[in-house]
């Protein structure tokens, strides 16, 4: 990065600072200029590259990334033997100690001729940054991890750190600690949480392709979807041009010349080749756990027999739903989260001997049938009569269904509820697990709608809701309708969690909703009997559940897992259902 001449705008890469360099070995990578590649570690493609997520942040703000002896071992690999005695891998520092910096970094203890892994080390502990951003920063700013020869005054300048492209470098803040402290300093300071930078997560904006005015057009319309990534580009504010991604390792050529920067570029390829990608993220330290049976019936009895262990668990209450045809479930697992009690599966026309079983050795007070005859027939209620007394919810379609079970959550309780559409599972399955949590119901709408029935309007007032929570985009969810239930007397607040597609929502709605969790659930997006019975166990105990495909997972998901400090991942299907590919974190792209 460089840094600032105000705190809030970052200098970018300067040719003149770096003409040193480049006659000594390579073109840097630093803001402006392009730079032959280090060494190739692995296949991949410019397409890979996403402006608006050039790292993600699990790997960005790792603070246990890698441990000074991998430092070390990484800097002798990449440099080999060094020409003059200044090369990282053998340099020593004498550093000073600093304090704690309120949120940013923790204190420094400061050591006599220390090797400059062991700085790079404690400053990736006490900032929170990655060692592997701070060697690519290193490598992209002064191609410092792989010179033989480093200039002094490349390592003086180290990160580029408070060299303003108008003035001189600020002679205080030059040495390669003060570089590699305050830059990593730079780069946290950028995600605390008051806003500071002219770049933030969510922002969307034209980011120029560079700071030439002979360019046209300059720049590419960006959403950033990170912190880390707006960290980068607070520190270097370019993006590149699609001719300075297609021409690396080397500088745009022709028209394109002058309209090509290179330092966020750079440092996504050094990235990539040196520690794999990017924006892939792999969890450490997260316990694996599967319940799942051979078919979604047994699933849910494992997920029953998980939450409530026991020869005789004595439950208030088992939920009983179609596990064939989902309607008249959806709504069902907020109502077993709040009465504490699991929700099993049946067919419309049978109840599994192992489902009954289950029922026996959970010995509950009663059992709630959801849905009409035509979902579950009277032979089974009957035989579910037999085992506890047994009540049904049902209406004369799915969306009355759902307002009976939405009713039984008494006035006042509440003063949430969610909405989604009643045509597809995975908005309602994204809603019940939270639903469940907060207490609140899930009330099933016609989504392409544009005004909201009466029924429902009715039933939102009776229960006092002023606070509707929509998941699901604008195609599953009209904005018509949205806007008709902001009109609800009553209604105060109508905040929608949407997105590309059904994990991306599942995981916006978690991610409004919890802060912490030390346990996440994992559920198909493709079936949902696993999540629905997973969502009333997961809303009872507080712990989010995500939609994920089959093979991979997202990494939004994995993102939260680390933000919320999850040790644990629950697995809720069989391996038919739910691979090989999520359990080892494959990410999803």
């Amino acid at each position: 990065m460089r840094a600032i001449k105000n705190e809030r705008r970052r200098k970018h890469a300067v040719s003149r600072r770096l003409l040193a360099v480049i006659s000594a070995s390579f073109m840097i990578a630093a803001g402006l200029v392009a730079v032959s590649p280090a060494t190739t570690a692995q296949a991949f493609s410019a397409d890979e590259f996403d402006r608006g997520n050039i790292i993600s942040d699990a790997n960005f703000y790792d603070a246990n990334a890698m441990t000074e002896a991998e430092i070390q071992s990484f800097l002798d690999t990449k440099i080999g033997t060094c020409a003059n005695g200044k090369c990282l891998n053998v340099l020593t520092q004498t550093t000073y100690s600093r304090p704690a910096d309120r949120t940013v970094c923790a204190a420094y203890a400061g050591a006599v001729n220390e090797p400059a892994s062991r700085v790079i080390f404690k400053v990736q502990q006490a900032c929170g940054i990655s060692a592997k951003v701070l060697l690519v920063t290193l490598q992209k700013e002064m191609g410092l991890v792989t010179s033989k020869s480093p200039t002094d005054w490349s390592l003086a300048h180290a990160l580029g750190y408070a060299c303003p492209d108008s003035a001189p470098c600020d002679s205080s803040k030059s040495g390669f600690y003060n570089q590699v402290y305050l830059g990593a300093w730079q780069f946290k300071r950028y995600s605390t949480p008051d806003v500071w930078g002219g770049f933030w997560a969510g922002q969307s904006r034209t980011i120029l392709y560079s700071p030439s005015s002979l360019c046209s057009p300059n720049g590419k319309w960006v959403t950033i979807k990170n912190k880390a990534t707006a960290a980068l580009y607070n520190y270097t504010p370019y993006t590149p041009s699609a001719a300075a991604l297609a021409a690396y390792p080397y500088a745009a050529s022709g028209a394109d010349a002058a309209c090509g920067s290179y330092g966020n570029r750079n440092f996504w390829f050094f990235y990539y080749n040196w520690f794999g990608s990017p924006t892939d993220i792999h969890p450490q330290g997260i316990t694996i756990e599967r319940q799942g049976g051979a078919d979604r019936f047994e699933t849910a009895v494992q997920i029953s027999e998980a939450a409530f262990p026991g020869d005789n668990p004595n439950v208030p209450v088992v939920y009983i739903t179609d596990g064939m045809n989902f309607p008249d479930a959806l709504s069902a697992a907020p109502a077993a989260a709040r009465d504490r009690g699991p929700l099993l599966l049946v067919t419309s026309t049978e109840l599994p001997a192992e489902v009954k079983a289950e029922i026996v050795r959970l010995h509950p007070q009663k059992i709630i049938v959801t849905g009409q005859e035509g979902s579950i027939s009277d032979a089974v209620f009957t035989e579910l009569s037999a085992l506890a007394p047994t009540t049904r919810i049902g209406g004369i379609d799915r969306f009355d269904t759902s307002r009976q079970i939405a009713a039984t959550f008494p006035a006042g309780t509440t003063k949430t509820a969610f909405i989604a559409t009643a045509a597809m599972f995975p908005d309602a399955l994204s809603a019940s697990a939270v639903a469940g949590a907060l207490g609140a119901p899930v009330i099933l709408v016609r989504g392409t709608d544009t005004t909201v029935d009466q029924p429902t309007i009715d039933l939102l007032q009776s229960l006092g809701v002023t606070k509707l929570l929509i998941t699901g985009g604008p195609a599953a969810v009209t904005p018509e309708l949205e806007a008709s239930l902001a009109l609800v007397p009553g209604v105060t607040s109508v905040i929608r969690y949407g997105g590309a597609n059904r994990y991306i929502v599942s995981a916006a709605t978690n991610r409004a909703n919890f802060t912490a969790s030390d346990q996440i659930y994992v559920a198909s997006g493709y079936q949902f009997p696993d999540a629905l019975a997973g969502a009333a166990v997961a809303g009872m105990n507080k712990v989010p559940l995500y939609l994920t495909p089959s093979d991979c997972i997202y990494t939004r998901v994995l993102e939260d897992m680390d933000n919320f400090g999850t040790t644990k991942m629950t697995i809720l299907g069989g391996t038919g259902v739910i691979g090989s590919g999520v359990s080892g974190f494959a990410n999803c792209h």
